[in-house]
């Protein structure tokens, strides 16, 4: 029996996620634990999680170290070669001479959606946002991704900050009223607009805003002009972002896939939105929502690695 493997790995600020496939492309075995991304957690701790993450894998796959063929690594906040070399670092001990593909996480999302091909576009909206191109010749372009504190436009954060702002700006006499007041004091359990402010500032950890995003969804399906100014520019903004990268790799006027991802641009409103915006701009472009999740588009790269030379003799 052919016992040979390859792990992905989904490094995220969450969670990290570990699959294993045989060489014939199934799932066998997957792991999950939380964040290795070493810009949420000490590294220490994204380093005992991702051990975690690919222990449980090859322990539910029932396969030993010696037994993985290639492991690919998309991480949040890998960004840097020396961010790769430490994350490579990393593996010495539990996959001792194993070959890694150690890259940012948008990249393995591209791939979740063309079943392991690195060519196209992939726009991510979650907590945070990102857009990642490459072109036929490898060259690839990045926009966004620049974290809560510089906007992250169109993301979860900016979604929910914006909700907020919102609020204040009706409560103050600044902005017209809108439901979304109503529709956040009731989700956070305040009597007042005015409690915001302790919520705000006990936690400033961005997914606590960013999980307010399908709030105002939610008041923009029912109408409300201030919630669906909110999609419309996150909207406005996702579109920017990606015709900024398209551009930067002249990818206009020939078709590629557009992988739409993360949980703000699952179908829905902000979708259809910057399906519209795109429309015009880049009409050949084939939009593609993933079917399969990062970790396995992780594996799929390191599988489309593999070698003759990779193989059992």
């Amino acid at each position: 029996m052919n016992t040979k493997i390859v792990l992905g790995v989904d490094g995220g600020g969450t969670k990290t996620v570990c699959v294993a496939l045989d060489l014939a492309g199934k799932v066998i075995g997957e792991g999950r634990s939380g964040s290795s991304n070493r810009n949420s957690v000490h590294n220490a701790m994204a380093h005992a999680n991702l051990n975690e993450a690919i222990h449980s894998a090859l322990t539910q796959a029932g396969r030993q170290p010696q037994d993985v063929a290639r492991i690919c690594l998309g991480m949040a906040g890998v960004d840097r070669e020396t961010d790769r070399i430490l994350v490579t670092s990393w593996l010495a001990a539990s996959l001792p001479g194993v070959p890694a593909i150690v890259d940012n996480d948008a990249m393995i999302a591209l791939a979740s959606g063309t079943g392991g091909e690195l060519y196209g576009v992939v726009a991510i909206s979650g907590t945070g946002m990102i857009v990642y191109g490459v072109d036929k010749a490898g060259q690839r372009r990045r926009a966004g991704g620049w974290g809560a504190l510089l906007g992250d436009r169109g993301s979860g954060y900016a979604i929910g900050i914006a909700a907020l702002t919102a609020i204040a700006n009706a409560t103050d006499g600044l902005g017209p009223p809108t439901i979304l007041q109503a529709a956040l004091l009731e989700h956070l359990a305040l009597a007042r607009p005015q409690d915001l402010i302790g919520w705000l500032y006990s936690d400033v950890a961005w997914a606590r805003f960013a999980a307010l995003s399908p709030l105002v969804v939610q008041a923009a399906e029912q109408g409300d002009a201030v919630a669906q100014a909110i999609i419309g520019q996150a909207a406005d903004d996702l579109a920017a972002t990606v015709m900024a990268v398209v551009r930067g790799l002249g990818l206009e006027q020939g078709q590629f896939p557009l992988v739409l991802a993360g949980g703000n641009l699952q179908p829905g409103l902000l979708r259809d939105g910057l399906s519209q915006r795109l429309q015009p701009i880049a009409p050949a472009n084939q939009l593609i929502n993933p079917t399969v999740e990062p970790a396995i588009g992780a594996a799929l790269l390191a599988l489309k690695q593999i070698g003759k030379s990779d193989e059992p003799t």
